[in-house]
């Protein structure tokens, strides 16, 4: 390898270790307020669960509330990436809206989405947080609604035009998940299925009715 192929070796392999130590800090979050909850995952106990120091997380991200936002914007990005790889097929409207659950499933299903909600409530709320970083948590939650709606878009057909009704078929589905990950928190999961199952046929049904109302069709696109 010539000293030039190994400079640039170098630093791809350097690059590489970075995003991968940073990935692990942003992880370490996640994990230390799910262990010890929010109020608990103090600096100190966040670099213990990273491996690291905190004055390494304050050279990657400089300050906790930057810290907190990172952790926010990589979550928001995986759940992007998620929905825009998302292929939603199906004979039936039942079936199209299962498949745009999966993705939401997969941010609003699981316990990171209580850590999720608890650092956007804090950085949105508390006084300590910049103006900066308000618009950011904001902006992101503006973003989201346009990326998850071509899922809909998708799966409705004709109907998705009524945006009243994509709005309520993406409450329903996120308030039925989200519900289910803070229930699972306190007590054991029963069978999901045959409310999963009643969900969508209840949904399904709204949408029918007032694709009928308003003379739109429901079909894939």
């Amino acid at each position: 390898m010539s000293p030039e192929a190994a400079v640039h070796a170098e630093g791809r392999r350097l690059r590489a270790d970075g995003a991968a130590t940073r990935a692990r800090m942003l992880d370490a979050v996640v994990e230390c307020i799910l262990e010890n909850g929010y109020y608990e995952a103090s600096s100190n106990a966040i670099a213990r669960q990273a491996g690291v120091t905190w004055g390494a997380i304050q050279h990657q991200f400089g300050t906790r509330q930057a810290l907190l936002l990172a952790v926010l914007e990589d979550r928001w990005q995986r759940l992007r990436d998620r929905i825009e790889s998302t292929e939603v097929s199906g004979a039936t409207l039942e079936d199209r809206l299962a498949c745009v659950m999966g993705p939401l499933e997969e941010h609003y299903g699981t316990p990171e989405y209580l850590v999720f909600t608890q650092i956007t409530l804090d950085l949105i709320q508390s006084p300590a947080s910049s103006a900066a970083t308000k618009r950011a948590v904001a902006e992101h939650g503006r973003n989201l609604t346009r990326v998850w709606r071509p899922l809909f878009a998708e799966a409705l057909g004709e109907a998705a035009t009524d945006e009243e009704l994509v709005r309520y078929a993406f409450l329903a589905i996120r308030g039925y998940l989200s519900a289910n990950t803070m229930a699972a928190r306190l007590v054991p999961r029963g069978r999901d299925a045959p409310i999963r199952e009643l969900l969508l046929r209840g949904v399904a049904g709204a949408i029918r009715e007032r694709a009928a109302e308003a003379g739109l069709e429901i079909g894939h696109q």
